[in-house]
């Protein structure tokens, strides 16, 4: 690499195949980006170039043409100087980034977050999913105005300090709200299920947002379930239905869609929704995945490390890039709180080396000398 100031797509992935119609793509290697300076770059016809080349790479990864560069990003804050909190100050080859730190909606996303968001979605490529440990039905859009009417109730009637009344007339106002009718398993159940899946699905429409990453840790200190979306029966069936409006099931003919994602706790889900998911993202902090062990086909596995408690010394990041399955290629690499790789010298510095391992053990088991081709 060549310090902040230039960007070497070539170096970077170690690769040498950019999709372009054009002949002399290796000339990106010199070229000038102010990869710091966020998205006021240069407005020229060389930086157009630059861009629409590197989103040319990231279409490369669509329907597992190529493993991926994921990550959760954990302290959105576009705004100053420093670049920190700007999506833009990410590596340009960062494929799939799920916002840990909340996913505004259009209502109440800030003038520097939109500019930073469609910046990094529209001109980089990359896609950014809304990331949830799901729960209950209605968890993330339920409006607030069912929970502020019974706030008002038990305030004008006297009961506002019994948390363990106003908790429960929240839930039954967030159950009549779904039209859920307090029967597990029934009919009505899966109709609140499928009523729900269709909001989540809608509202990442009406946001541009391009994916959705389910965080399922259900048994591992999740204390907000009611018994609606606690088990994986029920997941199951929500996925399912999700995949009527975006997922690989809404796409027969590959024409592109909005991601779904599940991480943490999946391994009984695999069987059931294999088809239903586009990528699995194994929670594999500190440890190397094994990818024959999922009975799924790996290429829609991505590897992660905690870069919470390893971003310093880069953990074994750098071990799971280079892993691959005893057959096929994986579906990833990332990390966990990535965004605090910033603070390395030069930032970003684990993640950057992970995109370049990631691609060349690919190419290596593919035994490839030219840009991959979709299966």
């Amino acid at each position: 690499m060549k310090g902040f100031k230039y960007i070497s797509l070539l170096l970077l992935l170690m690769t040498g195949f950019i999709v372009c119609g054009c002949s002399d793509t290796a000339d990106i290697e010199n070229k000038p980006y102010d990869h710091i300076g966020g998205y006021n770059t240069m407005n020229n016809a060389e930086s157009e170039k630059y861009y629409a080349e590197l989103r040319a790479y990231k279409q490369q990864a669509v329907n597992y043409g190529r493993p991926v560069a994921f990550g959760w990003y954990s302290n959105w804050s576009p705004a100053g100087t420093y670049r920190r909190g700007y999506l833009t100050s990410m590596p340009d080859s960062m494929d799939i980034v799920s916002m840990w730190s909340g996913a505004p909606n259009r209502f109440t996303i800030t003038p520097e977050q939109k500019a930073d968001k469609e910046f990094v979605q529209k001109v980089k490529g990359t896609k950014l999913l809304e990331v949830t440990l799901l729960s209950y039905i209605g968890k993330g859009r339920t409006p607030d105005s069912v929970y502020t009417k019974v706030e008002k109730q038990a305030e004008e009637e006297g009961w506002a300090t019994d948390k363990a009344r106003v908790e429960e007339a929240k839930k039954q106002a967030r159950w009549k709200f779904w039209g859920f009718d307090g029967v597990i398993g029934s009919d009505n159940h899966k109709e609140a299920l499928a009523r729900f899946a269709k909001a989540l699905c809608d509202s990442l429409v009406a946001n541009d947002w391009d994916g959705y990453d389910i965080d399922w840790e259900i048994g591992s200190g999740v204390f907000d379930m009611d018994g609606t979306l606690s088990t994986n029966e029920q997941l199951v069936y929500l996925v399912k239905e999700m995949n009527k409006y975006i997922g690989p099931k809404s796409d027969p003919e590959h024409k592109g869609h909005r991601l779904i994602c599940i991480d943490g706790h999946f391994w009984a889900l695999t069987e059931a929704l294999d088809g239903y998911v586009d990528y699995w993202i194994d929670q594999s902090y500190g440890r190397i995945t094994n990818f024959d062990n999922f009975g799924i086909d790996p290429k829609s596995i991505i590897t992660t490390d905690n870069f919470e408690a390893s971003f310093k010394t880069g953990g074994v990041l750098l071990r799971q890039a280079a892993s691959m399955p005893s057959t096929g290629y994986k579906g990833g690499v990332g990390a966990y709180r990535f965004d605090n790789d910033y603070d390395n010298t030069p930032n970003y510095k684990w993640m950057r080396q992970a995109i370049q391992i990631n691609q060349k053990v690919f190419k290596e088991r593919m035994g490839q000398t030219t840009q991959p081709q979709n299966p």
